[in-house]
């Protein structure tokens, strides 16, 4: 940010802008993190403010105002419309701003407004150019491989949530009750990410992999959890920790070892060193578990509800399982020379 603050200071002063602190301010906020935030900044901050200040000029143009009610109606005028589009769309954001610079900036009186707006776009597409140019060579760091960090992150605490779910614990612990939020608030992040780094495919910045099917696999991951964790919070307890506690707790640790270690192929970009066959045989023996209840007759005790969930987890376990292979695909499209950054 120091270097495309002071190199846009000195390039608009060069040319002579007359407020230099508008482009400064831009490229600012234009330089993020990553070069497909870069982008959507500069693209959100660039629009918005084109479309500010050539509506606020034309509206000064039009109404002349000079304090009192032609000054708001001026300003109700200009602004009313570009608040309806700022809400439809959030790149428009900036627009209302801009236009109220235009119409009261003193300034903006003294060149006129035409020429106020024209130089506030100039300044505007400097800190654009500067911020995004300092995104792509000072230090370039790419969505894309931010992407894949996140998606380890996530994949962690999902692999915690099923070795907390593994334990049948009567009541949650504070950590585990903690899990699931954590757990949303790094899909989110993971969905910022990849949208910037969808972003720098479009532009030809990245040849990394689309990470729109990594993000869905996680998300259904996710889902999976929910399920599982509502159908043990609503299963017989007694059935669940007498008859199917040992294959249960079997399952959902295979179940969280592979998903520490697809997080870990993630993190370090490269491919999966398991197949999930302990995952396959821990479900084939919650099933098994299942099937010596009936032949015991123990489900001729459950409620319909009650057979009808511990039925459900196994489901769940193999939408899990094939969700899991899912993940291990993605890993495995992220990994090697496939995955360099263009």
């Amino acid at each position: 940010m120091t270097a495309a603050s002071l190199a846009t200071f000195l390039l608009a002063e060069s040319l002579g802008l007359p407020q230099a602190y508008w482009a400064v301010i831009t490229a600012l906020i234009v330089t993020q993190s990553s070069v497909g935030g870069s982008l959507k900044a500069a693209l959100d901050r660039f629009l918005g403010s084109v479309l500010g200040a050539c509506y606020g000029g034309a509206v000064a143009f039009a109404l002349p105002h000079h304090g009192g009610a032609s000054t708001l109606l001026a300003l109700v005028v200009a602004v009313a419309p570009l608040t309806f589009a700022a809400a439809v769309s959030a790149g428009f954001r900036i627009a209302p701003i801009t236009a109220i610079i235009v119409l009261l900036s003193t300034t903006g009186s003294t060149l006129g407004p035409l020429a106020f707006a024209l130089d506030r776009i100039l300044e505007i597409g400097l800190g654009c150019v500067i911020g995004l140019a300092v995104s792509l060579l000072v230090a370039p760091a790419r969505a894309a491989r931010a992407v894949t960090g996140q998606a380890a992150g996530l994949a962690r605490l999902l692999a915690s949530q099923l070795a907390a779910l593994a334990r049948l614990d009567v009541e949650e612990t504070p950590e585990a009750k903690a899990l699931p939020p954590a757990v949303r608030r790094s899909l989110s992040r993971l969905e910022t990410l990849a949208g910037e780094a969808a972003r720098e495919r479009r532009s030809r910045l990245s040849a990394a992999p689309d990470p729109d099917p990594l993000l869905r696999t996680l998300t259904r991951l996710r889902h999976d959890l929910v399920l599982l964790r509502r159908a043990i919070a609503e299963a017989d307890e007694d059935v669940l920790r007498v008859h199917l506690a040992e294959a249960w707790d079997r399952a959902a640790t295979a179940a969280a070892s592979r998903l520490r270690n697809l997080a870990d192929a993630l993190s370090a970009g490269r491919r999966p060193d398991r197949d999930g066959a302990d995952l396959v045989a821990a479900i084939a023996g919650y099933r098994e578990a299942i099937d010596g209840m009936r032949r015991r007759q123990v489900t001729r005790t459950l409620s319909t509800d009650g057979v009808g969930r511990i039925f459900w987890l196994a489901f769940t376990l193999e939408q899990l399982r094939r969700n899991l292979d899912d993940l291990a695909e993605r890993a495995a499209d992220f990994a090697g020379p496939a995955a360099s950054d263009g």
